[in-house]
């Protein structure tokens, strides 16, 4: 059985699963990905890159997490 039937055999087995044996797959699932699977996209990759030099040629810029706080606060 190749590849590509296993997976439609398993697209069909999620979609008739109950909720307890998703949940089992999931973790299946979880548990053997590694954060160094994940990739950035090109487009994010360049998002973070012009974010990370903004942040480096004005470190002071922006507001911290307790000034954000209290200026919600007061707005409410």
């Amino acid at each position: 059985m190749g590849t590509n039937q296993i997976r439609e055999l398993l697209h069909e087995y999620i979609n008739k699963a109950d909720d307890r044996l998703i949940n089992l797959m999931y973790a299946m699932v979880q548990s053997d990905m590694k954060e160094d699977d994940y990739e950035l996209s090109t487009t994010h990759r360049e998002i973070l890159d012009e974010r990370i030099a903004s942040h480096e040629a004005n470190p002071t810029a922006g507001s911290s997490w307790k000034e954000v706080k209290a200026r919600i606060k007061s707005q409410l």
